[in-house]
């Protein structure tokens, strides 16, 4: 049997697409391995968002090149996504020993020319022994039409493209018949999703009629695209959890400008107003970035303010990262990488407080909690995530995988609760 090693970088449509290509070749035979020495395939899939993220993976990936030159024979190395659509070819150039790139935008196609392989071969459909998944990442839809100023994603994943209502239903009550009980739909945008007369909102109500599914989770929301009308949908579907990720950017009216976000401070506020009318129980969480150019204090004291008046339940924080070909890397990039430390330290500690608070303020409360895995190392706890966000430890030695239970919670470390089964 041969085995396959996965390594993803980057954001949760990576990981579907890891998870997609995997089912793929489990179909052929592979078994999945963390122990990349060895794997008769390793599959690197990689991020171009921030330079962090590339520079990992090119490490990563030589790392590999390396071993495989002294490794098991036979042993091929592919790249797929983002970095290696904006690097195409010259990857090879740059790391001899890298066998197949497979950029972002061909990654469907690459997909169907290997089940059409498998089924010339009678290989599709074959089963492999597998503990079945929880919980699974669905795309919705590819790429993005939103050309935000420091964004890449339009460049490596191409205009947006939405999936057919009937594919997204037939794949999810495939996973639902192999034990999945919770989905989350992703897309760059998913509140612009649309198949024909198929809007967001109306996918949310054609997926949670589907018998057996417990809980449907969705990510990314634009705020232009975050309608009234969308959010009344969410609320009144109980399956759909409580939790909107809503990237704010910035809290400064002239910076977002700068962005193309194709919206104000004050527009997003409102929206968070409207949100919190329609569930005020929701968790509302944000991507942030610091250092944008031309970022002065008072923008990141707007932006400060802003994490202050929100009162997000979490957030992803981040130092503005130069892009190639995007509209901000023409932009003199002229916050000193002090300041950016310093705001990112800031805008932290600001956000890191209010999460313990948060947190905090849910002891003693009973949460519906879907519990998904078992956390690794001595303790073995049981992981899972209440109908919003907030994370969840509970001790037990049988299984609770796919059960959602009452927990009582008892005590939090200000970014988990630990409970205990009422």
């Amino acid at each position: 049997m041969p085995f396959v090693f996965f390594e993803t970088f980057g954001c949760q449509m990576n990981v579907a697409d890891s998870d997609l290509l995997a089912a793929s070749l489990a179909s052929r035979g592979y078994e999945k391995t963390d122990a990349s020495g060895v794997a008769d395939l390793i599959v690197i899939n990689t991020c171009s968002v921030r330079e962090h993220a590339e520079t990992r993976a090119l490490s990563h990936i030589s790392q590999h090149a390396a071993h495989k030159r002294h490794g098991k024979t036979g042993q091929s190395l592919w790249v797929i996504g983002c970095m290696a659509e904006r690097m195409g070819e010259s990857l090879k150039q740059k790391i001899p020993g890298i066998d197949r790139i497979i950029g972002a935008r061909n990654f469907e196609t690459f997909l169907l020319e290997l089940d059409e392989h498998l089924e010339a071969s009678g290989a599709l459909g074959m089963s492999h022994a597998s503990i079945p998944d929880v919980s699974r990442f669905v795309p919705i839809m590819r790429g993005c039409d939103n050309y935000c100023a420091y964004c890449v994603v339009p460049q490596v994943r191409g205009p947006e493209k939405s999936i057919e209502a009937a594919a997204i239903e037939n794949t999810v009550r495939s996973y639902v018949d192999k034990g999945v009980s919770e989905v989350t739909l992703l897309g760059q945008n998913v509140n612009s999703y649309r198949d024909e007369t198929t809007d967001f909102a109306a996918l949310l109500l054609r997926l949670h009629d589907i018998s057996g599914l417990r809980r449907i989770r969705f990510t990314t929301s634009h705020p232009k695209d975050c309608s009234e009308p969308l959010v009344r949908t969410i609320a009144e579907l109980p399956k759909v959890c409580r939790h909107v990720h809503l990237p704010v950017q910035s809290g400064s009216t002239r910076i977002l400008s700068r962005m193309n976000r194709k919206y104000t401070r004050d527009d997003y506020l409102r929206l968070i107003e409207m949100i919190r009318k329609h569930m005020p129980d929701a968790d509302i969480t944000t991507d942030a970035m610091v250092g944008f150019p031309s970022e002065r204090e008072e923008d990141f004291q707007d932006t400060l303010s802003l994490f202050r008046q929100v009162r997000f339940t979490t957030a992803f924080m981040f130092i503005y990262s130069k892009r190639g070909s995007t509209a901000a890397a023409a932009m003199n990039d002229d916050v000193t990488a002090l300041d950016k430390k310093g705001r990112l330290r800031e805008l932290i500690d600001c956000q890191t407080a209010i999460t313990k608070e948060i947190y905090g303020e849910m002891i003693g409360t009973t949460m519906s909690v879907l519990f998904t895995m078992r956390q690794d190392g001595g303790d073995g706890l049981w992981m899972g995530q209440d109908n919003g966000c907030k994370r969840v430890l509970v001790a037990c030695e049988k299984s609770l995988a796919g059960m959602i239970l009452p927990i009582r919670a008892e005590k939090s470390s200000g970014m988990t609760i630990v409970g205990k089964r009422e």
